[in-house]
């Protein structure tokens, strides 16, 4: 759905960043190189252990990956950003992304204690989109942040 998503709103693209190599991380990294062959996929993941499975299960899969050795590196080399993590605190800063055009498909945050944007990226996104808008106020804690900050401009989210 990500990837439908970001075709629909950003339109197309040569690289992706995937943030998260648990079985969802590893599950985009599949789809995507099946949807766009000869697309660049960039990975992270600050476990070395997962970093090495998610390796031998690509390499057994003919997937080419590019493994970056931290967030920043997948920000500076992708225009579309995937972060599907078990995260509690924000990792993916302004300055990051501030850079260029890039499309981000924040997944990993569906409780209002799990959060992996800071609130700055929010506030200077031109475009939010969420599936249900009552919901998301209420469980992406992205969105639960950024809003009590006053950093969640209402009128920048569609569905």
């Amino acid at each position: 759905l990500s990837i439908l998503a970001t075709d629909y709103i950003y339109g197309d693209f040569s690289s992706l960043g995937v943030i998260g190599l648990g079985k969802y991380g590893l599950a985009i990294v599949e789809i995507v190189s099946q949807l766009r062959k000869g697309i660049k996929i960039n990975i992270f993941t600050p476990s070395q252990q997962r970093m090495e499975k998610a390796l031998a299960i690509f390499r057994s899969e003919g997937i080419d990956v590019s493994p970056k050795d931290s967030i920043k590196k997948i920000c500076e080399e992708s225009e579309v950003i995937t972060t599907i993590t078990k995260a509690k605190d924000p990792f993916l800063k302004l300055e990051y992304v501030n850079h260029k055009r890039i499309h981000i498909n924040a997944m990993g945050s569906n409780i209002p204690e799990k959060i992996e944007i800071f609130p700055e990226v929010i506030k200077a996104s031109n475009l939010i989109v969420v599936e249900e808008l009552e919901q998301s106020l209420k469980e992406s804690g992205e969105l639960v942040i950024a809003k009590k900050m006053g950093m969640l401009d209402m009128s920048k989210i569609t569905l």
